[in-house]
């Protein structure tokens, strides 16, 4: 991966038995996004299902300086050390790296 900025996406379903988690959880992993440079684009809830299966109900967007950076995160010990509390704030939880891309929209077939 290059050095292009990276967005980190997280796609999230609430363990609703343990509501008190999440919010422990978003308290712990927040501090260290932003020790890793992350800057929090938004996080929003689902309102309204349209299609699909699985849709989530969380979805958190956070910008890094580069892929390496999400990767190294995610591999880190601050961040392993969330993981049995993170299993108990969400019944689902996806995360991905993403970055833009231009289509164009004069040449795309």
């Amino acid at each position: 991966m290059n050095d292009q900025k990276a967005i980190f996406v997280i796609n999230a379903k609430v363990n609703k038995a343990n509501m008190q988690d999440v919010q422990k959880y978003l308290g712990q992993i927040m501090p260290i996004l932003a020790k890793n440079g992350g800057n929090p684009i938004a996080r929003y809830k689902t309102i309204q299902k349209i299609s699909g299966n699985d849709n989530p109900e969380l979805i958190s967007i956070v910008e890094f300086q580069s892929a390496e950076i999400i990767n190294k995160l995610v591999n880190s010990d601050d961040f392993k050390d969330l993981a049995e509390l993170r299993a108990k704030a969400f019944s689902k939880l996806d995360m991905m790296i993403c970055a833009s891309h231009v289509i164009d929209l004069k040449t795309s077939k």
